[in-house]
Order: C-alpha cells, then structure tokens, then sequence
C-alpha cells in the first residue's frame, strides 16, 4: 500500500512538472502564432500549416518562431513579404507587450485601492459632519429652550403681565411676593420690552 502511494505522489508530481513546462511554453508559442498570422497572407497556406507542423514536432526547440519557406516560390515570397523580422524581435516585442500590459493592470490595481480609499475616507468624514450637525441642532434647540425659559421665568411672568397692564413697582411687589427693587427691575424690562415692539 505504501508503495503505491509513492508511486502515486511520484506520478502527480512528473504530470504537475509537464504541465508547468506546458504553461512556461504556452506564451512563447503564442507570440510564435503571431508572428506567423501576419506572413500567412503572404505565404500559401501549405507553407504555414507545414510550419506549424515543425513546430509541434520540434517541442525542445524554443527559438524556432518563423515558418519555414516554400521551396516552390522562395523568391516571390521574399519579394511579397519583404524583409522579415527576425523572430527574436516578435518575441522581445511580445515580451515587451506582456510586460506593458503587466505595468497597466498593476497600476490599474493601485489606482482602484486609492480610489477605494479616498471613498471610505468621504464616508468617514460624511458620518462625522452628519454627527457634528445633530450636535449642533442638539446644541441649538438647547440654547433656544434656555433662552425661553429666562425670558419667562415663573417667577417673574405674573410681574411681567402686571407690569405691561401698568401698575407701579410697589403695587407689583405687594401682589407677587417679590422686592421692590425686583419688582423695579421687572418694570424696567416690561418698558424695554414695549420700547422694542
């Protein structure tokens, strides 16, 4: 049982191995594909299918991209093609492509995190403005209530009405139980409060 198990792990590790090399190959090829599309116009398709044929049948052989000529019009080929990149170039420019691609989605990938940043951020200080105004309008309601109830202390209201009919301080001071020199006071602000309107 033993042995089958190492036989078994031996087995899944040379399939993983293959398929690793098979993915480092598969990009090389790719830019080999490429390469060739554009000369198929050019080159009959024999030309290209048996190209291709080498190609597959060459696994090892990493460099050879271009597709071999046709011996029935090596010079009508040249001619119509013109000069052909070497394939070391459509490599390093796919190369370079991947790598440009790579650049932009990194790029794309930080800008997308700042954003996203930058929005929690907003959120953040939405929720504190929103909590600085109930505090405010807390504040506010507070501050107006204290005032109202200054204004119309009990105390004092029965003198302010006595006040505002017209009776003298003393006559004020007898009725509500106050001093003479509050229910003065009271007076005075019963006439500034006449004054103003």
């Amino acid at each position: 049982m033993r042995e089958a198990m190492l036989w078994l792990a031996a087995l899944l590790a040379a399939y993983a191995t293959f398929e690793f090399l098979r993915a480092l190959r598969l990009p090389r090829e790719g830019a080999a594909g490429a390469f060739v599309a554009p000369q198929s116009a050019a080159a009959p398709p024999a030309t290209v299918v048996a190209a291709r044929d080498d190609r597959d049948d060459e696994d090892d052989d990493f460099l050879a991209y271009a597709p071999l000529p046709s011996s029935a019009s090596p010079a009508a080929g040249a001619a119509a093609a013109g000069p052909a990149p070497f394939p070391s170039d459509s490599a390093a420019a796919a190369e370079a492509a991947a790598a440009a691609r790579f650049e932009l989605e990194l790029e794309n990938s930080r800008l997308r995190q700042a954003l996203q940043a930058q929005r929690d951020l907003v959120a953040l200080q939405q929720s504190e403005i929103d909590r600085l105004v109930e505090d405010i309008t807390a504040l506010r309601e507070e501050l107006d209530a204290h005032a109202a109830s200054v204004a119309s202390s009990p105390e004092y209201s029965e003198a302010m009405v006595l006040a505002a009919q017209g009776l003298n301080a003393e006559m004020i001071a007898e009725r509500c139980g106050i001093t003479l020199a509050e229910a003065e006071l009271v007076l005075a602000l019963g006439r500034d409060g006449e004054g103003r309107r």
